[in-house]
This record gives C-alpha cells, sequence and structure tokens, in this order.
C-alpha cells in the first residue's frame, strides 16, 4: 500500500518510549500539540506548542516533557516522510486513547478528530500496545463510498498513515476474545498546516545544534 497512490498505508512504529507507555497509564484521552519543522540540519526538528486552554498557572513538569519528547522520537521516522512538505511547518496533535474490552465482546473505538478547520493534512492511528487476548478491526472510508477502501486488523507497533484529502473517516473496534479482556492503547496523530498567511509558529527562529555543541539560530531549510 502506498500513500501517494491509494491515500493510506500501513506503517510500522518504532519502539514505543516508556515516557510514552507510561502516559497511557497515568493520563489517557490526554492531548500533546507540538510543531514539527524542517531545519539547516536536513531534519525534522519538533516542539511543544502549549494547550489552548491549559491554565496558566498549572506547572509545566519533567513528566510532560519526557512524554514530548517520547513521541517525537516516535513519531520521528514515521510521520517524516516525503509525503511532508519541507517548507511548511506542520502542527501535529496527539491523542493517547486507551479502551477495554470485557471478554467477549467488541467494542467501538470513539477517536478524537482534528481541531484544524476542514480536517486537511494526514492521519496516523497506530496501536502503541496491547495486552490480553484480542484484536482491533479498523476501516478507513472515502467521500460518498459505502465500501470501505481498506480494512486491516493491526498489530500492536503498527498504524495506519492516510491522506485526509482521500480518507474521509475511519471506523475502529477493539474484539476480546471469550478467555478474558483486553485493553489497548492507541495514539492517534493529525498533522495539519497552520493556518493563516505568516503562522507564528514559523516567525520564531530555529535553534540548530552547531559545531561543538553550540546553539546557532537559523532559518528552516528549503530543499
Amino acid at each position: 500500500m502506498s500513500l501517494r497512490e491509494h491515500g493510506f498505508a500501513l506503517v510500522a512504529l518504532d519502539p514505543v518510549p516508556g515516557a510514552v507507555a507510561a502516559g497511557f497509564r497515568e493520563a489517557p484521552h490526554r492531548v500533546v500539540r507540538l510543531r514539527m519543522s524542517w531545519t539547516a540540519d536536513d531534519d525534522w526538528l519538533f516542539l511543544p506548542v502549549p494547550s489552548y486552554d491549559a491554565p496558566y498557572d498549572v506547572p509545566y513538569d519533567g513528566a510532560d516533557r519526557r512524554l514530548e519528547a517520547g513521541l517525537a522520537a516516535l513519531l520521528r521516522r514515521t510521520l517524516g516522510g516525503p509525503w511532508l512538505d519541507v517548507h511548511a511547518d506542520w502542527l501535529i496533535e496527539l491523542y493517547l486513547v486507551r479502551t477495554v474490552a470485557p471478554a467477549g465482546t467488541a467494542v467501538p473505538v470513539r477517536l478524537p478528530g482534528p481541531s484544524a478547520p476542514g480536517g486537511g493534512g494526514f492521519g496516523l492511528v497506530a496501536v502503541a500496545g496491547r495486552t490480553g487476548s484480542g484484536s482491533a478491526r479498523a476501516r478507513l472510508f472515502g467521500a460518498g463510498r459505502t465500501a470501505p477502501l481498506l480494512e486491516a486488523a493491526p498489530v500492536a507497533g503498527q498504524g495506519l498513515l492516510f491522506d485526509r484529502r482521500t480518507v474521509t473517516h475511519e471506523r475502529h473496534e477493539l474484539l476480546a476474545d471469550p478467555a478474558g479482556p483486553v485493553v489497548q492503547d492507541l495514539l492517534v496523530a493529525h498533522a495539519s498546516r497552520p493556518s493563516g498567511p505568516e503562522p507564528a509558529l514559523r516567525r520564531r527562529p530555529m535553534l540548530v545544534r552547531g559545531p561543538a555543541g553550540t546553539l546557532i539560530t537559523t532559518r528552516p531549510a528549503l530543499r
């Protein structure tokens, strides 16, 4: 399956960092926002974006930073493919969704959608972990289609990456075997370009590591 040809692809995740696994246990259904920009180092740089609704007096602790760093490391190879335009910044919205299905049941998994107007950009739904005896069922649909574009059963460490210009909605279920319950951790990501003629995300200079561990100020490189 090719993302450019079909509008979707089955992708593999890198090993899930411990901070990300802990995030599912400690704060499921939370949202993390990152800015993804191409730099003069010919690589993607991830920086945290403050939450829209976070109270100003809530402390920003080390667990938040470890979770953001873990998510950036996990997504660098999966999202940083040739389908993303390096001339633009990308706003990445990340959701940690934990679902529990009792033995012998099939539970619909309600996934958060993108907050960007129009829902453009790319989506990723990846199985970060699963415990217990069970499986997942995922279906992707296109505009005006009653038959799914794709039906898949991703296992832990696999995900579906799709272009929202082609895939208009998706459905996911968690199925538990009669032997016992199953717990699944899904990482849901939405990548979109910030709106406006000159997004505030790009006006800030980038800090890129230079010789001997120094930091230099530069602009994102174009290739």
